[in-house]
Order: structure tokens, then sequence, then C-alpha cells
């Protein structure tokens, strides 16, 4: 059988068709919808005559103004947009979506669940607005951000690394306002870090020690990394806020404490609430920056790792499970995360006492996994 050519409506009716009517059936003016919606009457002026997209945050605003829900705005907005698209623009839409998915990778995105998007160029657009909460793609946003990226990169895929590492930073910024938390107290924070050690040889120190961060005004979450980034951990400002994500690219309890103890050295020796300062770790990499060097020594000292290694020096040449239990015993500290530090200083065999390892994301509670 033939297939039928899918027939495009005569008449492309737009979000801004629908406005108009409601203006006209309320009585009301483009400057009285201005002033309900504190949109801009300039914005409102744009959005009425089609030319400008339907945001998620003017969808939700347009709905509380005529008692309708946000999808029906962006519905409207993206078929009127779909209708006007040219079905024979494959060149331009292959060009449109090469460009996007140089900055970000729209199907793992998708895939993950963070934001919806279909194989459409408007798709692709629909999902980078989402991101970056703007009406329109501007690549400029990256180079805004630039100056302050201090993420490790690998030499392999570097221009990926960068672009890919600013989207999932970004994206983490989205999430974090979603992050409930009471005033951030830094003194708090500082004596959490003195005693970080200490969680991690209970039973629930992982649950325990993110609820101990959000008393103290610390938003903390799981955002899984995104493909060539490398990245374990990230902390910035939400407001008045400090926020540490985790990764769990490396799905170990020792890479946790240490990721974590990374972060918190930053928050309290570099972090500023200036919504410009953000730092974003591949820890694997060695990094020269004074910055780094700085936030790993007093991670070090805030995880023991001198007392560790000093304790550990004699068995060098032939450690066991007593002397890694006795020195857990002596410094409080969880067996898997010794055993990290030393495989890391080269002092023990990473083949070595490999069944003190644990999983640490079957631990988190799982309000703060996002994905």
């Amino acid at each position: 059988m033939k297939k039928m050519p899918k027939i495009k409506p005569y008449i492309n009716i737009g979000a801004g068709d629908i406005i108009k009517r409601n203006l006209d059936s309320l009585g009301w003016s483009q400057e009285d919808l201005s002033q309900i919606t504190e949109i801009s009457g300039k914005t409102i002026s744009q959005i009425i005559n089609n030319k400008q997209r339907v945001t998620v945050e003017t969808a939700v605003l347009l709905s509380n103004a005529f008692g309708t829900s946000p999808e029906y705005w962006l519905n409207l907005d993206n078929n009127y947009r779909l209708n006007l698209q040219d079905k024979n623009s494959r060149e331009k839409s292959t060009k449109t979506k090469a460009e996007i998915r140089k900055y970000m990778p729209v199907l793992e995105i998708s895939k993950k669940g963070w934001f919806s998007s279909d194989n459409s160029a408007l798709g692709y657009e629909k999902i980078y607005n989402e991101i970056w909460n703007t009406n329109s793609v501007d690549f400029s946003v990256y180079e805004k951000l630039e100056p302050s990226y201090c993420a490790r990169q690998s030499k392999e895929n570097e221009e990926y690394t960068k672009l890919y590492s600013l989207t999932w930073y970004q994206i983490a910024r989205t999430f974090s306002r979603g992050v409930s938390v009471p005033a951030y107290d830094k003194k708090k924070l500082l004596n959490l870090s003195k005693i970080l050690t200490d969680y991690s040889i209970i039973e629930d120190g992982v649950s325990q020690i993110i609820k101990d961060l959000n008393a103290a005004g610390v938003k903390f979450f799981v955002l899984s990394h995104l493909s060539k980034t490398y990245l374990d951990g990230a902390c910035f400002f939400d407001g008045g806020n400090p926020v540490i994500v985790y990764t769990a690219r490396y799905d170990r309890l020792d890479n946790f404490w240490f990721t974590l103890a990374h972060e918190i050295a930053h928050v309290l020796l570099h972090l500023s609430r200036d919504k410009k300062s953000y730092y974003l770790d591949n820890l694997d990499s060695k990094n020269s920056s004074v910055i780094e060097k700085e936030a790993d020594s007093k991670a070090e000292e805030i995880l023991k790792v001198n007392e560790i290694i000093g304790f550990s020096k004699p068995f060098e040449n032939y450690f066991t499970d007593n002397n890694l239990r006795d020195i857990s015993d002596k410094l409080r500290v969880e067996p898997s995360l010794i055993l990290g530090v030393l495989q890391y200083h080269g002092l023990v065999d990473y083949r070595k006492l490999s069944r003190y390892k644990k999983k640490v994301k079957e631990l988190f509670p799982e309000n703060v996994m996002m994905g």
C-alpha cells in the first residue's frame, strides 16, 4: 500500500495566537499581561508574534495567568515550530544538530532522563534551551564560563572534555536549585572536615555525612558524569549555599571519601560566593596548579593520609590483613579508604587485599541520586 503523505495544517496556530485570543476574551492588553506575569513587554510582544520560543519558565507563568497547564504552552509552541520547519531542509537540520552535538551529547543526556528530546533539529534546540534556560542557541555562554574552568583534563578529546564538562556543570547547577538546605555555616563545615574519617567507620556513614553536610547548609547530590568528561566531583555556589556534586565515576567507597574531602577543601579554601566560581575535578590526573595542590594537601590532612602512610611504612613489603585492620582501629579510618590511600601512593599493589574494596552507589540515599 502506498504510504499517504503527512498533511500539513493550512493554519499553523502558535502560542502567540492563543495568547491573543485569551487577551481579547479577558479584555487585557499586552501591558496587562506583562505586569501580571512580570515578563518584559518586549518578550511578550515577541512571543505573541511567535518570534520567540516559549521556555519552561514562561510556560509556567502563562499557565498561572490563564489557568492552563505549562505543557499546553510548550506543546503549542513546539508544534507550531515543527510545522514551520521546511521538511526538505535536511542540510540545515543536520548542520544545526551537528553544531549542538559538538557542545553536548544530546542522546546521552536524553537517555539519562535529565531532559527529553527527539531527533529533530528543533528537539536539539529544545534540550539546549532547557539546559541553559534561554530562548535561542547561543554558544558564547561557553566562552563566558571558560576563564573559570578548572577541570583537570585528559589530552585525549580535549575539546570535547572541556565543552561536555561545562554542559555537565550547567546541568548540575540546574539540579542544585531543587535541593533545599538551611543557611550555610562555614564553621560547621570546618568542624565536619576535622572528623570526616569518623563517618567512614560507621555503618551508615555515607548517609550520615550527607545529612550533616545538609545541616551545615551544603547541598550534596550524585550526578553521573558525561562521556569524555572524566569528572569525579565538583563544587560551586547556588545562591548562598555551596554545592558538592559526586559523579560516582568509580563505584568505590574510597573514591567517594577522597573526592568528598577534595571538594570540601575547595569550599573551605577557594570557593567564593561569586556565581562564576566553580571547580570541576578529574582526580586521576596530576595537576600542577597551586589551587589544586592546596586542595589535595587539605584533603590529605582531612583523611589522615600522613598518619596512614606513617603507620604503614614498616610493613611496606609485606602488608597484611592484620596490618590493615590494626591501622584502621588506631586511626578510626575505614579499611578500604586506607587501602586506597596506600595504593594511590604506590605502597601497596593494586591487586592486593582487593576484597576490602567496597562499592558506594548502593549506600546513597535515593533522594540524592539525580541520575
